[in-house]
């Protein structure tokens, strides 16, 4: 299969439906009505894109909440346990919404945790969503004390989660086919899908994760049964159920199941069944309000990395700090959200500070991990107006550059006023791509896959549909910016020169593909270059399979390799893939450019890399120390391995 199956282009422009017509697929008003399921629920924190902990930096704080609502639930309370920092005394947090208190918490003191509700009822709900501020103050255990202000020990709510009451209502026409918070996400194809079936599932699948990046959706690929138009598998709570099918008529339709749950079913033939899979990862999907719909012809052109953008446009917009003597704003700069792999990063920081009385000084000071990139003294005017050069050895795939005020001066307690640091999100941030990528490897993604991945499958069957699907998923997860997998014939993706991914389970990679880590001949295992130097080296592993998933450069192509592969065993690929799904955080502390798996050991991260080097030595000497210790190291290891597997291989003598 020589020829592209999906058109270049990103599916996130608006384009008009040509019909939306109810009832003409058989399915009547009446059997397409929603009906309630579900009771109640607690869903987590990270379930609704709400991150993982709630902190009150200071003696006051206010964290702002956009909870969003199920049809037929309304948010009834924030539970968690709360974490009280030292010192405290006396304290509160209240629920406000638009101005009204919903409720007030008291904050116990003398004990570091407690476990903590806070009602929401009467919480107003305006197209699925819900905004609260919680507002908390903290008073010190002693008036007579000089009180900490608890900017870094701050008061926290932990594992934290939304209680809903009411009914989930299940949707009744397409626009409302995806919920405001999504748990899970099943595929149905054929068992053998056509290529057209694959490649609008990969990217259905894929574009869905993207819209929920924020939350934990689980996206699965299973096998329609033959002789079955819906699935009989039952729907958990916001859960849904998508059929992906070639038939002649191209629609989108909503079918109900045999548990009276409706199922959409996406058909057509070629383009016209990608074109359905768009119908509701765009914005036509608001104006689609009837059971049946179809989408006409959704493919614009793909959103290209700009080389300027704003701190606001990367998602960067909780930027205020206030405290007594120092104030401090984290400033995110996520390659990821940049769009591209990226060096040369310069930021045009504006913003503003509370000018100190004469009494005192301070200074401003810009930083990312432990290098000062800049300080100046404050001044009268309170303004910050400078650019910021981050140095590109400084640059990770999310790098933080940290803003601070320090105060320095007469100081008296309870009477010094804190201070406050804005920083202007409209901040200009300009870059340049990255060739190659830098960091390399697994740092890399996903950022050297964007905007378009081409995706190319060795065998084309569900199984490596399904691994495929883990994968694009899997890196879709880690950013909001979307990226569209291509669907290409595996020769075509061999070939290409846009940013790849390769499932090969079965290993019978061509020449042409280079890998950090690959087996030569039976017994030996090669490093393609643990030294910097070009040279790769060997260990012997006798007899040892292993699966692997591999992030490299193609020099030759310049192009982002992500290659999924194994020596004949797809066993240990897929546990490898098993356990990227089983947490998707995971992908986040990919390292090196390796994960390797063997037997039944959990995957082990590896570098082929050479180790960087001090900026300061003799970069010649440190150079050859380190590399050539990271590979032994790394050579070690795999030799290790590879006697424990002949090791477990080997019968126990009878006693």
């Amino acid at each position: 299969m020589s020829e592209r199956v999906l058109r270049r282009g990103f599916w996130t422009a608006t384009c008009v439906a040509t019909a939306a017509i109810l009832g003409a697929a058989g399915v009547s008003p009446a059997a397409a009505a929603p009906r309630p399921v579900h009771r109640d629920a607690s869903l987590g924190l990270p379930a609704v894109g709400l991150g993982q902990t709630l902190n009150f930096p200071g003696q006051d704080a206010t964290v702002s909440l956009h909870i969003p609502v199920p049809a037929g639930m309304a948010p009834a309370a924030v539970r968690g346990t709360i974490q009280i920092p030292a010192g405290s005394g006396r304290g509160w947090i209240d629920a406000i919404a638009d101005g009204r208190t919903l409720s007030r918490i008291d904050v116990p003191a003398g004990a570091p945790t407690a476990p903590v509700t806070i009602p929401l009822a009467g919480l107003p709900v305006v197209d699925n969503a819900a905004q609260v501020q919680l507002r908390s103050h903290l008073a010190p255990l002693d008036d007579q004390w000089c009180a900490e202000d608890w900017t870094e020990n701050s008061l926290s709510i932990i594992d934290a989660s939304i209680d809903y009451s009411g009914n989930e209502i299940q949707p009744g026409v397409i626009a409302d086919f995806l919920p405001p918070v999504l748990q899970r996400l099943d595929l149905y194809v054929p068992e053998n899908p056509t290529v057209d079936e694959s490649a609008a599932a990969l990217e259905f699948g894929t574009a869905v994760t993207a819209h929920y990046a924020n939350q934990r959706t689980i996206v699965d690929l299973r096998p329609l049964a033959p002789g079955q138009s819906v699935p009989d598998q039952p729907v958990g709570l916001l859960e849904r159920q998508v059929v992906i099918a070639e038939s002649d008529a191209a629609a989108a339709r909503m079918t109900p199941s045999a548990g009276g749950v409706p199922v959409l079913t996406l058909s057509g033939r070629g383009s016209e069944l990608l074109d359905q899979t768009r119908l509701l990862v765009n914005s036509l999907d608001k104006i689609v309000v009837s059971s049946t719909a179809t989408a006409g012809a959704l493919d614009p052109a793909p959103v290209l990395a700009p080389d300027a953008t704003t701190l606001s446009d990367l998602g960067v917009t909780q930027l205020t700090s206030t405290s007594t003597g120092r104030a401090r704003v984290t400033v995110g700069l996520d390659q990821a959200r940049l769009g591209r792999p990226s060096d040369n990063v310069t930021v045009h920081l504006l913003g503003n500070y509370t000018p100190l009385p004469s009494a005192q000084n301070g200074q401003i000071t810009i930083t990312v991990g432990d290098a000062t990139l800049a300080h100046w003294p404050v001044d009268d005017t309170g303004r910050i107006d400078q650019w910021i050069d981050i140095p590109n050895n400084l640059l990770k795939r999310y790098t933080e550059m940290v803003v601070t005020l320090q105060v320095a001066g007469v100081m008296t307690c309870g009477s010094t006023q804190p201070v406050t640091l804005s920083i202007d999100p409209s901040s200009p941030v300009r870059s340049e791509t990255a060739t190659p990528p830098s960091p390399a490897g697994f740092g890399a993604l996903p950022q050297a896959l964007l905007p378009t991945v081409d995706v190319g499958l060795q065998t084309p069957t569900l199984a490596n549909l399904r691994r495929a699907l883990t994968l694009t998923t899997g890196l879709q997860a880690m950013t909001v910016t979307p990226m569209r997998p291509q669907l290409v014939s595996f020769d075509d993706a061999v070939n290409s020169t846009a940013p790849t991914i390769l499932v090969a389970p079965d290993g019978g990679l061509p020449n042409s593909i280079t890998l950090p880590l690959s087996r030569t001949g039976e017994n030996t295992v090669e490093l393609a270059d643990p030294n910097g130097d070009g040279t790769p080296r060997s260990v012997a592993v006798p007899s040892m399979q292993f699966g692997s998933l591999q992030a490299t450069w193609d020099a030759n192509k310049s192009r982002m390799l992500v290659v999924a592969t194994s020596t004949g065993v797809p066993e240990n690929l897929d546990r490898i893939l098993d356990w990227l799904q089983a947490d998707r955080n995971r992908w986040f502390t990919l390292t090196g450019d390796v994960l390797f798996q063997t037997g039944d050991r959990v995957p082990v991260n590896l570098s082929s890399m050479a180790a960087p080097t001090p900026e300061s030595a003799d970069r010649s000497v440190v150079r050859g120390v380190l590399a050539a210790a990271g590979g032994v190291l790394l050579l070690g290891l795999l030799g290790g391995l590879a006697v424990w597997v002949v090791s477990r291989r080997k019968p126990r003598a009878t006693r």
